[in-house]
């Protein structure tokens, strides 16, 4: 596991990210899920936007922007990187540990960089020009078996559009934060690799039809495998300090 990187982060941060996920209301493809599910779900998307910024930060790599929408495309953008001389968009993905591989080791050895196909689209239409993979150490499916079992009275009916860390009740959040165990994601973040889409492309390109792309429930994803074909984590500050 020596190309991942863990991210650490503070419980300040953490519960940041917790009071951001309450406030939010994703109606699209967290609708059929189970409450709590869907609140972590929305929570990891958090705390993996924020541990990216933070370890990009720490490499004096900073972003123009986040969290933007694609005019053209209606699809958001999770991080713009600017210079005079070029504009990066970065996709970031975030996945649990799949039950059967138990380590970010072997999910590495095992798995790809979630990159999600549309439709008939081919890999040049592949949106962004960077994808950026997190996987949290923790089993999907252990886990969201657990958070099934835990009251879901805890979570409010009704949010506010203003609901911020600090307007939310001190108590009500820590509440949530250890019922949750939500403080599990100081520690259990972890960058694993990227790619750039020129490079994608041409990987794609050189493999046999059968082996682009692999299917889970009604997706297709393209391959790239995390460990073999991905780029380690350090190597993304070269690549942006490079169009510098």
């Amino acid at each position: 596991m020596s190309q991942a990187v863990n991210i650490l982060l503070t419980k300040e941060e953490v519960m940041t990210c917790l009071a951001q996920a309450l406030n939010q209301n994703f109606i699209d493809n967290l609708r059929n899920r189970h409450p709590n599910v869907a609140l972590d779900s929305k929570l990891r998307g958090y705390v993996g936007e924020l541990a990216f910024k933070k370890w990009m930060k720490q490499h004096e790599i900073e972003f123009s922007n986040s969290n933007i929408q694609d005019e053209s495309s209606g699809m958001d953008i999770d991080f713009v990187f600017e210079t005079s001389k070029r504009r990066i968009e970065l996709e970031l993905k975030t996945s649990m540990l799949p039950d059967a591989d138990a380590t970010i080791q072997c999910a590495m050895q095992r798995r790809d960089i979630k990159l999600i196909k549309r439709g008939n689209q081919r890999i040049e239409d592949l949106k962004s020009d960077v994808h950026v993979q997190i996987i949290f150490k923790q089993l999907r499916v252990r886990k969201d078996e657990w958070l099934k079992k835990r009251p879901t009275r805890l979570l409010p009916r009704r949010k506010s559009r203003s609901m911020t860390h600090t307007s939310l009740d001190d108590d009500f959040l820590e509440k949530i934060y250890q019922d949750f165990a939500a403080f599990r994601y100081e520690s259990d973040t972890y960058l694993v690799g990227w790619i750039d889409k020129p490079t994608l492309i041409q990987q794609i390109k050189n493999k046999a039809e059968h082996m682009q792309k692999w299917k889970y429930g009604m997706r297709e994803f393209w391959t790239c495998n995390m460990l073999r074909e991905a780029n380690k984590p350090i190597e993304l500050v070269d690549y942006l300090n490079a169009i510098q």
